[in-house]
């Protein structure tokens, strides 16, 4: 799966076709070319990550789309709940497949070359680090006070939330110290990046494999023009 086009394409080219993307999604189009459009993001996402890989994705957003199949018709009718559904599942796929496919320092890399400040790109760099950084510390600390139950302890019910939440305390806990372990770290990490200082490292040059003007022409241009064909002349 790594060796999948879009893993060597560049980074900027696809942050802008992303960027476009969202926006045909909100473009007051018909639900079959919404559809048109999400046909192929489906397509690349099944290539290129795997089926079991993609569809996991959409559990995150499938209460969402419950919810919504179920009280939007009541406002706005059954086809507006498809094309808010499709829509969903367009964005949502869009995001998951650029982060998927694309590197950390390859995305700062990105907003680096679109002009973001270095510091605004250094806090979404250590956003990014650290939010899966603490979503796998917490399932590992949840995993070790698992294996702290015996048979004797009292089974709580899913819908008893103040026994969970009393129950999750520890792990939050754990959760923490660990983060504030990884303090000194984090600090030693920023004083290298150059961090207070007047001109501070910057990032690698962006490399790719394939030239910028043949990935253009290839898949960005094509897109693009397509994209526009059912946007504009919409139904």
């Amino acid at each position: 799966m790594r060796k999948s086009f879009l893993y060597k394409a560049d980074p900027r080219l696809k942050l802008i076709l992303m960027l476009i993307y969202t926006i045909a999604f909100f473009c007051p189009v018909s639900a079959l070319r919404y559809g048109l459009l999400l046909a192929p993001i489906l397509a690349a996402g099944f290539i290129t990550c795997g089926w079991k890989s993609f569809l996991s994705v959409f559990k995150l957003i499938l209460p969402l789309l419950v919810l919504t199949a179920a009280l939007t018709p009541f406002f706005s009718g059954i086809y507006e709940t498809i094309r808010i559904i499709i829509r969903f599942i367009g964005i949502t796929a869009l995001f998951f497949l650029y982060f998927k496919t694309t590197e950390q320092d390859e995305f700062i890399q990105a907003l680096r070359f679109f002009g973001m400040p270095y510091r605004f790109a250094l806090v979404i760099s250590i956003s990014t680090s650290y939010i899966p950084l603490l979503l796998d510390t917490y399932h590992d600390a949840a995993s070790a006070h698992k294996l702290r139950y015996t048979e004797n302890c009292p089974a709580v019910s899913r819908w008893n939330f103040t026994a969970r939440f009393r129950a999750i305390l520890p792990v939050l806990a754990s959760v923490l110290i660990q983060a504030i372990k990884n303090i000194p770290t984090l600090a030693m990490v920023l004083e290298i990046r150059g961090v207070g200082k007047a001109k501070p490292t910057v990032f690698r040059p962006i490399q790719c494999e394939t030239p910028l003007y043949k990935q253009f022409l290839l898949y960005f241009l094509p897109i693009t023009v397509i994209i526009l064909i059912l946007v504009i002349y919409a139904a």
